[in-house]
């Protein structure tokens, strides 16, 4: 057989073979929303990039919820531009490499605006916790939008679902958070949940 024969029979093989369509995960129903947001016990691993007008960057995160208490460690390529950020209902604090560590207390008003000095560009820190699993804030009004919902002039899109051992419902794989000329995509890589 010619070289120019297997060519052929390879490429029909290829074109006979299909990707079957995954099926989308449906939305979780709003007791299964409720029972997201409270879960006080999760870890997500993933990828974040930032575009805010001409600037923008992409780095990996690993954020881990327990007993009330958040840390969130951002990496850039190589490990450059490391970022850790722990949360509790006290306080924010934020450490970098560059600069002194930033600590905000409760409420947390001081924080949207410290946070756009120090990067350039708005980030919902706080809320964030609750719109990465796919939910409103719960002490915060909410309005429905076409796969997500807007809060605090953020719209929060849900672009995929995957089903996660340990969950009420689905978690969010993909998701979008856009407010004015910041856009901030989060790809969920895995999850690990521990069921209440």
């Amino acid at each position: 057989m010619s070289r120019r024969s297997v060519a052929v029979c390879a490429l029909a093989l290829l074109a006979g073979c299909r990707t079957l369509p995954v099926a989308p995960v449906a939305a979780p129903s709003e007791a299964a929303q409720a029972a997201i947001a409270a879960l006080s016990d999760w870890q997500a691993r993933g990828r974040v990039a930032v575009r805010a007008g001409e600037q923008g960057f992409s780095a990996s995160f690993e954020w881990r919820e327990a007993g009330g208490a958040g840390d969130i460690g951002v990496h850039g390529p190589l490990g450059t531009g490391a970022v850790r950020i722990h949360r509790t209902d006290a306080a924010i604090r934020i450490e970098s490499s560059s600069g002194a560590p930033l600590e905000v207390p409760a409420p947390f008003t001081a924080l949207e605006p410290e946070l756009i000095a120090r990067l350039g560009f708005p980030l919902p820190l706080e809320r964030l916790r609750y719109w990465v699993r796919g939910v409103p804030d719960p002490a915060e009004p909410a309005t429905p939008a076409a796969e997500g919902f807007v809060q605090a002039d953020w719209l929060v899109t849900v672009l995929d679902r995957v089903p996660v051992d340990g969950s009420p419902g689905a978690l969010p794989g993909r998701l979008t958070l856009s407010r004015e000329a910041t856009r901030i995509r989060i790809l969920v890589d895995r999850w690990r949940v521990r069921a209440p």
